[in-house]
Parts: C-alpha cells; sequence; structure tokens
C-alpha cells in the first residue's frame, strides 16, 4: 500500500520533470541508456500492476516476483525482435523498478 503509493508519487513527479525535455536519456539498470520518459512510464506501469495485484490479498514479495519475470521476458522479446529504444526503455524501467520494489520488500 504505502510503499507503493511513495514510488508513484516519486516516479510522476521524475515524469512531470522530464516532460519538458523529451530528449532526456536515463540510465537503466537492465538496459544501459535509454530514452528517459518512456523508461518512466515502464517504471509507473510496473508499480501500478504490483499495486492492481495487492487487491488479491498475495503478499507483496510473491507479486513483485511473478511481474519481474514476466517484464523479463518482455525485455528479452524487445531485444531479440529489435524493437525501438521506446520500446526497450519501458520494459527496462519496469524490471529495474520491480527490481527496486524487491530490494525493499
Amino acid at each position: 500500500g504505502n510503499l507503493l503509493d511513495e514510488r508513484l508519487g516519486a516516479i510522476e513527479r521524475e515524469l512531470s520533470a522530464v516532460a519538458g525535455d523529451a530528449s532526456l536519456c536515463a540510465i537503466s539498470r537492465s538496459a544501459g541508456s535509454v530514452p528517459g520518459a518512456k523508461y518512466l512510464e515502464g517504471r509507473r506501469a510496473a508499480v501500478v500492476e504490483v499495486r492492481r495485484a495487492m487487491r488479491s490479498g498475495r503478499p507483496l514479495a510473491e507479486i513483485v516476483e511473478d511481474r519481474s519475470t514476466a517484464w523479463r521476458a518482455e525485455l528479452e522479446l524487445t531485444e531479440e525482435r529489435s524493437m525501438g529504444p521506446d520500446w526497450r526503455a519501458y520494459r527496462a524501467g519496469g524490471v529495474d523498478e520491480l527490481d527496486s520494489l524487491a530490494g525493499s520488500s
């Protein structure tokens, strides 16, 4: 609950800051240099997914592990299919955010 709300708030603030500078690059732990806004959107989407899944009553750690597996598979697909940097950035953001949540849960 509260941890996820805090993460979401922080990501929203960062997104507002980069929205004015779409060329900004982010450095992802899983993908290197990526388009900043897309990276943050991926981070936000991952938190929203986890928050939604929390309603089922499952433990946070279990949900994070489950979503992390799915996001990693999607990130690998973007590389295998040579999808554009925006897709890679989006997926990398989600993976990094889920790694971060795993570390704090």
